[in-house]
């Protein structure tokens, strides 16, 4: 009997790590523009400072043909900034929206989820987290999705928002943060760094590990 109940608990433990495994699917990043990526699992789909006003301050210009891009689709936004930011564009779209109240405020209520220190969207939990750039109201995030933790700085170049994160998979920071982050050893653990809101020929220094991407660019985060 002992040896029965100790095979069915091998077998329960085992089945949780495959079901555990099967769920964690593989996400695909694909960069659009400025700080502007297309995220997803095959189900679900993040867009981070998306849409944008195609161009905006001389930045990267995109065209909007994203095939596939309904459903569960929401749009994470750091600022109000035109390169980061077009309310025309969002409100043509049924996607739902997380970001400051200087965007929000002026969009569909049915269409924005409820700002909280921790903000749930399908797999994903989102924790926004305060922080300084120009004359905005700015908010850097931190997503778990399925147990992957990716981390989205916007514009700031505030280290205290690097302090206190977990191992991240993936950090998606601007060339002129990393440069200060990594001049104060400031850089927070992650298997990836990813630059954005670069030059299409932007040349890094001391960034040698990071990947900057070109537009239309597809990145595995496992």
């Amino acid at each position: 009997m002992k040896d029965r109940l100790k095979y069915a608990t091998i077998i329960f433990l085992l089945t949780g790590i495959f079901i555990t495994a099967a769920h964690a699917k593989p996400l695909e990043a694909e960069f659009i523009g400025n700080e502007a990526f297309r995220i997803t699992d095959g189900d679900n789909i993040l867009l981070t400072d998306f849409p944008y006003k195609s161009g905006a301050y001389d930045s990267m210009t995109y065209e909007f043909d994203f095939p596939g891009t309904t459903g569960n689709v929401l749009s994470l936004i750091t600022h109000r900034h035109a390169d980061h930011f077009d309310p025309v564009l969002f409100s043509e779209q049924n996607w739902r929206i997380i970001g400051p109240e200087e965007v929000t405020v002026q969009l569909a209520q049915n269409k924005i989820l409820k700002f909280d220190r921790e903000i749930i969207f399908g797999p994903m939990m989102v924790m926004p987290k305060k922080t300084t750039h120009a004359n905005t109201e700015h908010y850097s995030y931190l997503v778990n999705w399925d147990g992957r933790h990716l981390f989205f700085t916007g514009d700031t170049e505030e280290l205290d928002a690097l302090k206190n994160l977990p191992e991240l998979d993936a950090l998606f920071i601007t060339p002129w943060f990393f440069r200060k982050a990594k001049m104060n050893d400031a850089l927070p653990e992650s298997k990836k760094i990813i630059i954005y809101h670069h030059k299409a020929d932007d040349i890094i220094p001391d960034c040698s590990g990071c990947i900057i991407p070109t537009q239309n660019q597809i990145i595995v985060i496992e």
